[in-house]
């Protein structure tokens, strides 16, 4: 049995003493962690092998997730060494001193206990804890059980980094009892965590939603659109979509539906069809299409889609199609189903462009660019704890400066207020 309350109580406790070490303190602890993970190499691949054989039956999506090679590993490393050459986040953000010469100063802190509940996927422990570290802030981990050993030889390494530079390891705790009820005790700990993310799907950011005593910041859910405009470089459409595809099918930034003008059904979408087959992705294509398409083609591949399939975040290798009449009727389809997290445009027609960024509100509008570019490394982050839909700020994805906050600091010399 594991004592939550205590490991609650620890990283409350830690948070101070994390909030005030300098940035470069804070940096030599990643610096360590990166170093590490590349020696320990081995011992993690092992211990992801082990995780894989206990989950032999798990969902494809989600054993993509789990799965770990030296290549991964060298990414992770890489992607802390990123966060290392972000500038401080815990710098003053505005200053000025009034006529009187009192000094206003809007410092940036740290939110505090940040509680991070995910799936599946050992990345996940690495960049929140370094983000964690990184921003001051303190973390609670809890993954899911399919990754526990894989998560656990990582959090040995970022305890033991804190350790050796004169850290309390409680900075960074693991929930390791995958029995979920303690995912409810969890949300009850308002006292102690000042922060809940849950990245996972609609059931877990549902109950989150509905327990969470705490500050909660939701996001993950995809379904990310692709609209194929009337005019538009044919060359780049293929690229795109096997990049928003097929790069790493099983994430919320991977595209899950394309949208493309009439006017092009003839003349692009045969070309597509026949390339997504080539490459083993599942198309279910709108009833119309499917009706034309079926008899041309004997590919097992090719389905009529369902009312189900607008909407639906497929995490593999499955993508469906529809003809729009216009790029109205596109963004009136993105409205319906799309969750706000990224939205795609091929076009060549400038207004067209414009329309589609003021009109669709995703966290992420890509104008002739992949869906995958909506990542906190892509977009100069370093990394993310995760993707926020909300569309309250903090929104997309969440990086150092989005996971602190700040208060006002007013210097004087016996000021008083007139």
């Amino acid at each position: 049995m594991i004592d939550l309350e205590k490991i609650c109580k620890n990283a409350k406790r830690s948070a101070f003493e994390v909030s005030v070490l300098s940035n470069g303190k804070r940096n030599i602890i990643l610096k360590d962690i990166a170093d590490s993970i590349k020696r320990e190499t081995k011992h993690i691949l092992k211990a992801n092998e082990a995780d894989l054989r206990k989950s032999r039956n798990l969902q494809s999506e989600l054993k993509d997730r789990l799965v770990l090679d030296e290549f991964k590993l060298k990414d992770i490393a890489n992607s802390i060494k990123n966060i290392i050459s972000l500038e401080d986040p815990l710098l003053a953000k505005e200053r000025y001193t009034r006529d009187d010469g009192l000094i206003i100063v809007k410092q940036s802190i740290p939110v505090g206990v940040i509680a991070a509940i995910y799936e599946s996927r050992p990345n996940v422990t690495a960049d929140i804890s370094c983000l964690a570290i990184k921003s001051g802030n303190v973390a609670i981990l809890r993954g899911g059980k399919e990754s526990l050993g894989t998560n656990l030889a990582l959090l040995k390494i970022i305890q033991n980094s804190l350790r050796k530079n004169g850290v309390s390891p409680n900075a960074i705790q693991y929930v390791r009892d995958p029995d979920r009820r303690h995912i409810n005790r969890l949300l009850e700990m308002a006292d102690y965590i000042d922060l809940v993310i849950p990245r996972g799907g609609k059931k877990l950011v549902n109950m989150v939603s509905e327990k969470a005593k705490m500050k909660a910041i939701f996001g993950g859910i995809g379904v990310c659109h692709l609209y194929i405009d009337e005019k538009v470089e044919e060359k780049i459409v293929i690229p795109i979509i096997e990049n928003s595809k097929t790069q790493a099918p099983s994430v919320c930034n991977a595209l899950d539906t394309i949208l493309i003008h009439e006017k092009q059904v003839k003349n692009l979408l045969p070309e597509i069809l026949n390339h997504l087959i080539k490459i083993g992705v599942e198309v279910r294509l709108q009833s119309k299409l499917f009706k034309h398409y079926k008899k041309s083609t004997s590919s097992k591949l090719i389905k009529n889609a369902t009312e189900n399939d607008w909407g639906q975040e497929f995490l593999g290798l499955t993508v469906s199609i529809k003809s729009v009449p216009s790029i109205t009727k596109a963004i009136e389809h993105i409205e319906d189903y799309s969750y706000s997290h990224t939205d795609a445009i091929a076009s060549n027609i400038k207004k067209n462009q414009k329309l589609f960024v003021e009109r669709v509100n995703s966290t992420a509008v890509m104008i002739n660019a992949s869906t995958r570019f909506n990542d906190g490394g892509q977009l100069g982050l370093g990394a993310e704890i995760a993707i926020s839909t909300e569309k309250l700020s903090p929104r997309g994805p969440l990086g150092l400066n989005e996971i602190t906050t700040y208060k006002w600091v007013i210097k004087g010399e016996g000021h008083i207020r007139s």
